[in-house]
This record gives structure tokens, C-alpha cells and sequence, in this order.
């Protein structure tokens, strides 16, 4: 199996991914339906290249709390991938991913630098796996180790019971999409990001 490091380490050279993001993966629905459920208005949607996307979500951030609900979303491989930079995140959105979720799964993943970074797993409407990728010894939802032997083999160690400053900080985020790509079936990769998006903006409730 390719090193996860080595195949997503080109997120490092994103600052809008590395920093404050959320990239999530919903199975059998199409960018239309994904963000329409999401609470996005259908004659609001839009195309959008990846620069576009980052100019469109700066202008939709809220001052007050430094969050956005712009997200771009393209569709690969069965699966729709929602792209949201600067915050706002949907993995961190109960009701956004149980409605997101129902008759169909979705993978969420969750960066801020400053404060928490987030692995999710719902299906039907329901979490069924989620933990802290600074902390996979400990897991919520109703099946928490229902990822468990994945995530060893992509350098996620759910055992591991580290002090924080002995964690190779960093190296948990590549290990998150490589854990994703074992769900979904294809890895997340530089050149989705020059395809055409849908972009809109997306309800917090």
C-alpha cells in the first residue's frame, strides 16, 4: 500500500486545506442533491473552479464567528465530494450530517489547526464512528470501532495513548484521508481540484 504521507502530502501545500477545512464524501448522491439537502437554494447553485471557491467562500464568512457555509462540491468515482474552506465546518454539524447521511453514508473530515481535527463516519442518519485524529484511542457513535483495523493500517493507531507533545502533529491528517480512501474506494487527489465545482451556500441548521 502506497505510504499515506507520501500520496496526500500535497495537502500540506494548500493553506485554505492544512489550516481550516472540511472535506467530506457522500456516497450515491449528485452535487445537486448533496448541497440541496444541505439547505442550499437550487437557483443558487453555481459552477465554480477551486480559485473561484476560495474567493467565494472569503466573501461569504461571517466576521463574527470566522465561519462560512460556502462549499463547492464535484462528483467522482459514485461519490460526491463537498469541499468547505475557513471553517463553518458540516463534520462538525450534528443535524447537517444526519440529514446529509440518511439512505446513504458519508465521511467527513475535519481540519482546524488551532483547536480540533475530526474523522466522522455516519450512515442512515446516524454516527456511527467519530473520533479526534490527535486522540483515535478515543471514539464515539454507535459502532466506535467499527473502523478499527483500517485505521491500523493507516498509521491511525486507535491503541496509541500518546501525551500530546510526543504526537507527530501533522502527520494524522494525510493518515485521515488515506483512512477515507479505504471507505469510499478512491483517494482524494490534486487533480479533482481542476475539475469544474458546484458551489453554493449551505444552511448551519
Amino acid at each position: 500500500m502506497t505510504d499515506p504521507y507520501e500520496e496526500f502530502n500535497w495537502l500540506s501545500d494548500l493553506g485554505p486545506f492544512y489550516h481550516v477545512s472540511c472535506v467530506s464524501f457522500v456516497r450515491s448522491l449528485s452535487p445537486v442533491e448533496a448541497l440541496t439537502r444541505l439547505g442550499a437554494e437550487i437557483d443558487a447553485l453555481e459552477e465554480a473552479t477551486f480559485e473561484e471557491l476560495q474567493e467565494r467562500t472569503m466573501k461569504s464568512i461571517d466576521s463574527d464567528n470566522m465561519r462560512t457555509s460556502y462549499v463547492g462540491a464535484l462528483e467522482t468515482d459514485g461519490w460526491t465530494v463537498l469541499i468547505q474552506l475557513w471553517g463553518g465546518s458540516i463534520a462538525v454539524n450534528r443535524h447537517l450530517l444526519i440529514r446529509l447521511s440518511q439512505a446513504t453514508e458519508v465521511v467527513s473530515i475535519d481540519r482546524n489547526i488551532h483547536a480540533t481535527n475530526y474523522f466522522i463516519y455516519a450512515a442512515d442518519g446516524e454516527l456511527i464512528t467519530w473520533f479526534d485524529l490527535l486522540g483515535p484511542d478515543a471514539r464515539g457513535g454507535s459502532d466506535p470501532d467499527r473502523l478499527v483495523d483500517m485505521m491500523r493500517e493507516v498509521g491511525l493507531d486507535p491503541d496509541l495513548d500518546l501525551d500530546l507533545d510526543d504526537r507527530d502533529l501533522g502527520s494524522e491528517f494525510p493518515g485521515s484521508f488515506a483512512l477515507a480512501r479505504k471507505i469510499t474506494g478512491f483517494p482524494f487527489s490534486k487533480d479533482m481540484l481542476d475539475m469544474r465545482l458546484l458551489g453554493a451556500v449551505i444552511s448551519n441548521n
